[in-house]
């Protein structure tokens, strides 16, 4: 019997692959011309972001203060630059196929459509376009100077909007018309032309032409005008000579975004492929910023401070790479040492002796062997006895007044008025704000605490809550007269720095709808009127509290007839400004004076903060606590009390209670977690040897200002930036705070900085509470 064959096995099944669908290919072809423009616009953008770190570096190490060197800089600027710059590139290539689908865009192709436009009429268009530029360029510098007078009237803001408005339009209307009217001469003064020169009726060379006499016209009203937009019909461009206006941002973004918009058709022989690769290259540097800036902070500190395109998106990396999202990252020298846990990180109180390094400052603390400060000494009777009795006060405020004054030895004669009351008075020499700007430094100080311990909103002008006892609410309650001077509308009805006057006079303020960010009204002379008319109007038989504050040191600058001119730049401005107020304080001295209770009124002199001029590289106030914008002048005038110069350093935290002490009311106990005062009297300081206190500047966050706090022991000044960054200065060898020997310093200022933190009762407030 004969076996079957085994069966065989089956034959293998070809081969298959996947065909792709029909039209495929077509689509992938039509995405090419988009391909190359995402293509090369990232590696423009990337190549872009290198060029751009070189001039960031270039600015970074123009001025004073630690230079890391030319290398470290750029790479740790490139690194936080280019990723940047690389998104961006994508951007403009994107949008560039967009509006440009078919063609890439080019000087050439845009000029050519231009040309394309003028066919058959080329005369026509060579007139009209280049008067329709120059009529632009008269209309925004006519509509600006029609602006500026308006601006000048003591009128309504929403009429002078609507008036500037209106003339805009109405010069817009002129201009056009002259444009048109003008239009056929020219064009036939071109068409005369055209036979001997082509060129001149080419619209993109007379285009060219009136583009450069706009240039020129505008440069020449830069050189010629001053920074407050003096200097004839021009001068109003002399505005961005203004150094607070850096323009350097904006100008790098334009050109890069021109570059990307514009290389495409210069670029026709790289391959997307070879974009890309490009593009992915110089992403290199940003692995290395992110953990080299970890350990070198100070090249950190430099591009967050002073670079004009590194700080922006520094900031944004810090950002997103923040896991525990407790502020701090633990790259791009963010600082945080335990990213997975949000309880331990630059920001957070080092708990004493606890093994536990919860600050990342590199060790635990320890306050062993430290003994802490004492506590406030008690009021003296016998000192109190030698102050007025039944008294007055007045609290003149002058806003931006810089503490270096005449008195302080400055070498302008600007201060001639203070100079004098300070002779009889005691002038504090080193007397420090709580913070640099206006809405964080005032309230806490007629408050008497700390920023931090305020009950306040998250706004740039703060608004304080009935939880805060302002000091003229004290007197009030004594049955004091209390009137306040103001010129401007933040110091009314509005965050609480009303409360306790029965007399809130604004006769000097613009209307309540103007722009409070800007302050380009003139006020010292209406503001010293108005106080000499209350205190003629005060009632005879109640003591008075008379509070004032000058604005017109504040930026606007104006002139003013009969003070000196000390020149055109900002600090000579400024001075003239400062002048000005000077003799308007005078004047209001002189009234106080002639008062028939003039040897029982005491007189507080000081400033809410400072400003800068180029030190640091700033210009103006707020964001930081350097010298120049927390120093600010003190001077205190109590009848019958010796003039002297204390050098001993001395807070506005203090002012409450001395004020207290001299309207002889009793400063609250401090049990009330809400009703107390942080700091201490001065009048110890008149009696006797004053000694040295530590100081504290304190400057919560806000919508437009990172946290900033300042602690001063002895001559050592710690500088804390978000809770994370410490700087160190030693003022008695380095008064410029040049120069930061954190590394070398850090354990004589850690332990009294913890005690004196510890002694803060800090209200935590975040952008959510308005």
């Amino acid at each position: 019997m004969s076996s079957a064959p085994p069966p065989s096995d089956p034959a293998p099944a070809a081969a298959t692959s996947v065909a792709p669908p029909p039209g495929w290919d077509l689509r992938w072809r039509r995405t090419e011309p988009l391909r190359r423009r995402l293509a090369l616009g990232a590696a423009v953008g990337s190549v872009g972001g290198l060029v751009l770190a070189l001039l960031d570096t270039r600015w970074l190490r123009g001025g004073d203060g630690p230079d890391p060197g030319f290398g470290t800089v750029f790479f740790a600027d490139a690194g936080v630059v280019v990723p940047f710059t690389l998104i961006l590139g994508l951007l403009i290539g994107f949008g560039s196929w967009v509006l440009h689908p078919r063609a890439e865009p080019s000087v050439g192709g845009l000029l050519a459509r231009l040309r394309d436009s003028a066919a058959g009429r080329p005369a026509d268009v060579a007139a009209f376009a280049p008067l329709v530029v120059v009529g632009l360029f008269f209309w925004a510098t006519l509509s600006a100077q029609v602006a500026r007078v308006l601006l000048e009237l003591d009128a309504a803001p929403h009429l002078v909007g609507a008036s500037i408005t209106a003339a805009a339009l109405v010069i817009a209307g002129l201009v056009a018309v002259l444009v048109f009217a003008f239009t056929p001469a020219l064009r036939q003064k071109l068409a005369a032309l055209s036979g001997g020169a082509r060129a001149a009726v080419d619209p993109a060379i007379t285009l060219l032409v009136a583009l450069l006499v706009v240039v020129a016209l505008f440069a020449f009203g830069i050189h010629r005008g001053d920074v407050s937009g003096n200097g004839g019909f021009f001068g109003i461009y002399g505005i961005f000579k203004r150094p607070e206006l850096d323009l350097r941002l904006p100008a790098m973004l334009l050109a890069l975004a021109v570059v990307v918009y514009l290389a495409p058709p210069r670029l026709r022989a790289l391959k997307p492929y070879q974009g890309v690769v490009l593009a992915l290259l110089p992403l290199a540097l940003a692995g290395r910023a992110a953990t080299n800036l970890n350990a070198d902070v100070d090249t950190a500190r430099l591009i967050e401070r002073s670079s004009p395109l590194g700080k922006g998106p520094l900031k944004l990396w810090r950002r997103l790479s923040d896991r525990d999202r407790d502020g701090a990252s633990a790259y791009f020298g963010g600082g945080d040492c335990n990213d997975a846990d949000p309880m331990i990180g630059p920001g957070a109180d080092d708990i004493p002796d606890n093994g536990i390094d919860e600050d990342c400052s590199g060790s635990d603390l320890s306050l062993e062997g430290l003994t802490p400060a004492p506590a406030p000494p008690a009021p003296d009777p016998k000192v109190e006895r030698r102050l007025p009795v039944d008294g007055n006060l007045v609290l003149i405020t002058v806003d931006t007044l810089r503490y270096d004054l005449g008195y302080a030895g400055y070498e302008r004669a600007i201060s001639p008025q203070l100079d004098a009351l300070a002779a009889k008075s005691i002038a504090y020499m080193r007397a420090y704000s709580l913070a640099s700007y206006t809405g964080k430094s005032v309230g806490p100080m007629l408050i008497g605490k700390y920023g931090s311990e305020t009950h306040r909103n998250w706004g740039h002008f703060n608004k304080f809550s009935t939880e805060d006892t302002f000091v003229a609410e004290r007197f009030k309650r004594a049955g004091i007269h209390t009137v306040a001077i103001h010129g401007h509308h933040y110091f009314g009805v509005f965050g609480g720095l009303e409360r306790g006057f029965d007399v809130i006079d604004l006769s000097a303020a613009p209307p309540e709808d103007a722009e409070w960010a800007k302050a380009d009204t003139i006020t010292s002379g209406k503001l010293t009127d108005a106080a000499i008319q209350r205190l003629k109007e005060r009632p005879k038989d109640k003591r008075y509290f008379l509070w004032v504050h000058y604005l017109d040191p504040h930026a606007d600058y104006k002139t003013h007839e009969g003070i000196e001119s000390f020149g055109s730049n900002a600090r000579a401005m400024y001075d003239h400004e400062v002048a000005y107020t000077d003799q308007q304080i005078g004047r209001l001295l002189d009234a106080l004076g002639q008062q028939p209770d003039a040897d029982k009124t005491s007189i507080i002199v000081s400033s809410d903060h400072g400003e800068a001029f180029g030190e640091h590289k700033m210009w103006r106030h707020g964001v930081e606590l350097w010298e120049t914008l927390v120093r600010v002048p003190l001077i205190v005038h109590v009848p019958g009390v010796d003039p002297k110069r204390v050098e001993a350093r001395r807070s506005h935290i203090d002012l409450v209670p001395t004020m207290l002490d001299l309207m002889n009311i009793e400063r609250p106990k401090g049990d009330d977690p809400n009703d107390f005062v942080s700091g201490q009297s001065l009048v110890a300081d008149w009696f006797g040897e004053p000694a040295q206190r530590d100081i504290m500047i304190d400057m919560p966050g806000g919508p437009y200002n990172e946290a900033r706090r300042a602690f001063i022991h002895g001559d050592l000044k710690l500088i804390i930036s978000r809770g994370a960054s410490k700087e160190l200065f030693d003022l008695s060898t380095d008064p410029g705070e040049m120069r930061n020997v954190w590394g070398k310093r850090r354990e004589e200022i850690e332990a009294p900085y913890a005690l004196a933190k510890r002694r803060l009762r800090e209200i935590v407030v975040t952008g959510k509470r308005k």
